[in-house]
Protein backbone atom coordinates (compact mmCIF):
# COMPACT_ATOMS: atom_id res chain seq x y z
CA UNK A 1 0.00 0.00 0.00
CA UNK A 2 0.53 3.56 -0.43
CA UNK A 3 0.39 6.04 2.64
CA UNK A 4 1.42 9.78 2.50
CA UNK A 5 0.87 12.19 5.62
CA UNK A 6 1.50 15.65 5.48
CA UNK A 7 4.77 15.72 2.97
CA UNK A 8 6.05 18.20 1.48
CA UNK A 9 8.86 18.21 -1.25
CA UNK A 10 11.09 21.07 -2.28
CA UNK A 11 13.60 20.70 -5.20
CA UNK A 12 17.22 22.12 -4.12
CA UNK A 13 17.01 25.17 -6.23
CA UNK A 14 13.43 26.13 -5.74
CA UNK A 15 13.20 29.81 -4.11
CA UNK A 16 11.02 31.09 -1.80
CA UNK A 17 7.04 29.42 -2.02
CA UNK A 18 8.70 27.29 -4.81
CA UNK A 19 8.13 23.81 -2.82
CA UNK A 20 6.96 21.31 -5.66
CA UNK A 21 4.41 19.43 -3.03
CA UNK A 22 2.86 20.87 0.25
CA UNK A 23 1.20 19.02 3.37
CA UNK A 24 -0.12 15.76 0.79
CA UNK A 25 -1.60 13.39 2.64
CA UNK A 26 -3.66 10.15 1.24
CA UNK A 27 -4.01 6.17 1.15
CA UNK A 28 -3.69 4.13 -1.59
CA UNK A 29 -4.71 0.36 -0.73
CA UNK A 30 -2.68 -2.95 -2.11
CA UNK A 31 -4.75 -3.71 -5.00
CA UNK A 32 -5.71 -0.23 -5.28
CA UNK A 33 -6.07 1.70 -8.57
CA UNK A 34 -6.30 5.70 -9.30
CA UNK A 35 -5.57 8.38 -11.66
CA UNK A 36 -3.41 11.32 -10.96
CA UNK A 37 -4.80 14.47 -12.34
CA UNK A 38 -3.65 17.92 -12.41
CA UNK A 39 -2.48 20.35 -15.02
CA UNK A 40 0.98 21.13 -15.70
CA UNK A 41 3.26 22.38 -13.05
CA UNK A 42 0.52 20.75 -10.50
CA UNK A 43 3.51 18.23 -8.88
CA UNK A 44 1.99 15.14 -10.53
CA UNK A 45 5.87 14.36 -11.92
CA UNK A 46 7.50 15.38 -8.12
CA UNK A 47 4.84 13.02 -6.45
CA UNK A 48 5.27 10.22 -9.01
CA UNK A 49 9.03 10.86 -8.55
CA UNK A 50 8.49 10.19 -4.75
CA UNK A 51 6.86 7.28 -5.37
CA UNK A 52 9.42 5.62 -7.29
CA UNK A 53 11.86 6.44 -4.75
CA UNK A 54 13.93 8.57 -6.91
CA UNK A 55 13.82 11.43 -3.76
CA UNK A 56 12.61 11.63 -0.51
CA UNK A 57 10.31 14.34 1.09
CA UNK A 58 11.48 17.36 2.65
CA UNK A 59 9.16 16.54 5.61
CA UNK A 60 6.27 14.33 5.89
CA UNK A 61 5.62 10.63 6.18
CA UNK A 62 5.79 8.19 3.18
CA UNK A 63 5.38 4.64 3.11
CA UNK A 64 5.57 2.74 0.22
CA UNK A 65 4.53 -0.78 -0.19
CA UNK A 66 4.39 -0.72 3.67
CA UNK A 67 8.04 0.61 4.44
CA UNK A 68 8.74 3.07 5.66
CA UNK A 69 10.80 5.63 3.27
CA UNK A 70 12.16 8.51 4.97
CA UNK A 71 14.08 6.97 7.22
CA UNK A 72 15.19 3.95 5.24
CA UNK A 73 18.91 2.70 4.23
CA UNK A 74 19.85 2.70 0.79
CA UNK A 75 20.28 -0.54 0.55
CA UNK A 76 16.30 -1.15 1.55
CA UNK A 77 15.34 0.89 -0.83
CA UNK A 78 17.18 -0.48 -3.65
CA UNK A 79 15.68 -3.46 -2.59
CA UNK A 80 12.24 -1.87 -2.83
CA UNK A 81 12.39 -0.54 -5.96
CA UNK A 82 12.98 -3.96 -7.67
CA UNK A 83 9.21 -4.40 -6.68
CA UNK A 84 8.23 -1.53 -8.01
CA UNK A 85 7.27 -0.73 -12.73
CA UNK A 86 7.78 2.22 -13.91
CA UNK A 87 6.64 3.94 -17.29
CA UNK A 88 8.00 7.34 -17.90
CA UNK A 89 6.85 9.89 -20.52
CA UNK A 90 10.57 9.62 -22.03
CA UNK A 91 10.11 6.03 -22.31
CA UNK A 92 13.95 5.16 -20.85
CA UNK A 93 15.03 2.22 -22.81
CA UNK A 94 18.53 1.65 -23.26
CA UNK A 95 19.22 2.60 -27.31
CA UNK A 96 22.22 0.68 -27.87
CA UNK A 97 20.10 -2.71 -26.22
CA UNK A 98 17.69 -4.79 -28.61
CA UNK A 99 14.20 -4.90 -27.70
CA UNK A 100 14.34 -7.96 -25.64
CA UNK A 101 17.15 -7.09 -23.62
CA UNK A 102 15.66 -3.96 -22.41
CA UNK A 103 12.25 -5.50 -21.42
CA UNK A 104 14.20 -8.74 -19.79
CA UNK A 105 16.24 -6.39 -17.46
CA UNK A 106 14.07 -6.48 -14.25
CA UNK A 107 14.17 -10.12 -14.24
CA UNK A 108 17.99 -10.36 -14.92
CA UNK A 109 18.25 -8.09 -11.87
CA UNK A 110 16.13 -10.68 -9.78
CA UNK A 111 18.55 -13.04 -10.91
CA UNK A 112 15.98 -15.82 -12.67
CA UNK A 113 17.09 -18.30 -15.19
CA UNK A 114 17.73 -17.72 -18.76
CA UNK A 115 15.34 -20.08 -20.09
CA UNK A 116 12.81 -18.48 -17.74
CA UNK A 117 13.73 -14.97 -18.58
CA UNK A 118 13.08 -15.89 -22.80
CA UNK A 119 9.61 -17.50 -22.37
CA UNK A 120 8.14 -14.49 -20.32
CA UNK A 121 10.12 -11.94 -22.94
CA UNK A 122 8.75 -13.97 -25.86
CA UNK A 123 4.97 -14.14 -23.81
CA UNK A 124 4.80 -10.28 -23.43
CA UNK A 125 6.24 -9.50 -26.78
CA UNK A 126 4.08 -11.55 -28.52
CA UNK A 127 0.98 -9.63 -26.11
CA UNK A 128 2.04 -5.88 -27.36
CA UNK A 129 2.24 -6.72 -30.83
CA UNK A 130 6.13 -6.53 -31.44
CA UNK A 131 6.91 -10.41 -31.26
CA UNK A 132 8.90 -9.45 -34.79
CA UNK A 133 10.65 -6.44 -33.26
CA UNK A 134 13.12 -8.32 -30.62
CA UNK A 135 16.26 -7.55 -31.98
CA UNK A 136 15.37 -4.37 -33.01
CA UNK A 137 17.17 -1.00 -30.86
CA UNK A 138 14.63 1.53 -29.57
CA UNK A 139 15.91 3.93 -31.77
CA UNK A 140 14.74 1.87 -35.18
CA UNK A 141 11.17 1.62 -33.05
CA UNK A 142 8.08 4.90 -33.38
CA UNK A 143 7.52 6.43 -30.58
CA UNK A 144 4.07 3.76 -29.96
CA UNK A 145 6.29 0.64 -30.39
CA UNK A 146 8.55 2.00 -27.88
CA UNK A 147 6.00 3.16 -25.37
CA UNK A 148 5.03 -0.62 -25.81
CA UNK A 149 8.25 -1.51 -25.20
CA UNK A 150 8.51 0.25 -21.87
CA UNK A 151 5.20 -1.03 -20.77
CA UNK A 152 6.23 -4.47 -21.30
CA UNK A 153 9.45 -4.20 -19.39
CA UNK A 154 7.63 -2.42 -16.16
CA UNK A 155 5.01 -5.41 -15.87
CA UNK A 156 7.41 -8.34 -17.03
CA UNK A 157 8.58 -8.64 -13.60
CA UNK A 158 5.11 -8.66 -11.95
CA UNK A 159 5.69 -5.52 -9.56
CA UNK A 160 3.89 -4.70 -6.49
CA UNK A 161 3.39 -1.20 -8.03
CA UNK A 162 3.19 -0.09 -10.95
CA UNK A 163 3.91 3.99 -11.44
CA UNK A 164 2.75 5.41 -15.13
CA UNK A 165 3.54 8.88 -16.84
CA UNK A 166 0.95 9.38 -19.62
CA UNK A 167 1.47 5.42 -20.76
CA UNK A 168 -1.09 6.18 -23.44
CA UNK A 169 0.28 8.94 -25.52
CA UNK A 170 2.32 7.71 -27.70
CA UNK A 171 -0.40 4.51 -28.05
CA UNK A 172 -3.74 4.37 -30.68
CA UNK A 173 -7.12 3.79 -29.05
CA UNK A 174 -6.97 -0.04 -28.99
CA UNK A 175 -3.77 -0.32 -27.67
CA UNK A 176 -4.77 2.04 -24.80
CA UNK A 177 -7.66 0.05 -24.33
CA UNK A 178 -5.62 -3.55 -23.80
CA UNK A 179 -3.36 -1.45 -21.52
CA UNK A 180 -6.06 -0.17 -19.64
CA UNK A 181 -7.40 -3.88 -19.46
CA UNK A 182 -4.17 -5.19 -18.58
CA UNK A 183 -4.01 -2.42 -15.63
CA UNK A 184 -7.47 -3.65 -14.10
CA UNK A 185 -6.45 -7.08 -14.03
CA UNK A 186 -3.30 -6.57 -12.25
CA UNK A 187 -5.16 -4.68 -10.13
CA UNK A 188 -7.23 -7.24 -9.38
CA UNK A 189 -4.29 -9.40 -8.80
CA UNK A 190 -3.26 -7.01 -6.24
CA UNK A 191 -0.74 -4.69 -8.01
CA UNK A 192 -1.33 -1.01 -6.66
CA UNK A 193 -1.42 1.49 -9.80
CA UNK A 194 -1.31 5.07 -9.92
CA UNK A 195 -1.24 7.00 -13.98
CA UNK A 196 -1.00 10.45 -14.41
CA UNK A 197 -2.40 11.22 -17.59
CA UNK A 198 -4.27 14.32 -18.72
CA UNK A 199 -6.66 12.13 -21.39
CA UNK A 200 -9.91 13.10 -20.49
CA UNK A 201 -11.47 10.52 -22.83
CA UNK A 202 -9.71 7.86 -21.05
CA UNK A 203 -10.74 8.96 -17.61
CA UNK A 204 -14.44 8.55 -18.99
CA UNK A 205 -14.27 5.59 -20.16
CA UNK A 206 -12.29 3.68 -17.46
CA UNK A 207 -13.97 5.61 -14.46
CA UNK A 208 -11.75 5.17 -11.20
CA UNK A 209 -10.93 7.06 -7.70
CA UNK A 210 -8.91 9.89 -8.71
CA UNK A 211 -6.09 12.14 -7.00
CA UNK A 212 -5.84 15.27 -8.28
CA UNK A 213 -3.29 17.99 -7.43
CA UNK A 214 -3.46 21.92 -7.80
CA UNK A 215 -0.26 23.88 -7.01
CA UNK A 216 1.47 21.41 -4.79
CA UNK A 217 -1.21 20.56 -2.92
CA UNK A 218 -4.08 17.90 -2.97
CA UNK A 219 -7.56 18.82 -3.93
CA UNK A 220 -9.34 15.63 -4.49
CA UNK A 221 -8.79 12.47 -3.22
CA UNK A 222 -11.92 10.69 -4.44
Amino acid sequence: MIRLRDVSFRYDTAGPGGAALRLVSFDVPQGGFRWLLGPSGAGKSSLLRLLALGARPTSGRLEVLGAAVDGARRAALARLRRRIGIVQQDFRLLPDLPVFDNIALPLRLQRRPEDEIRDEVRAILDWVGLGERAASRPPQLSGGEQQRVAIARAVIHRPALILADEPTNALDEYQAGRLMELFRDLAGLGTTIVVATHNDTLIRRYPAHALELAQGRLVRDG
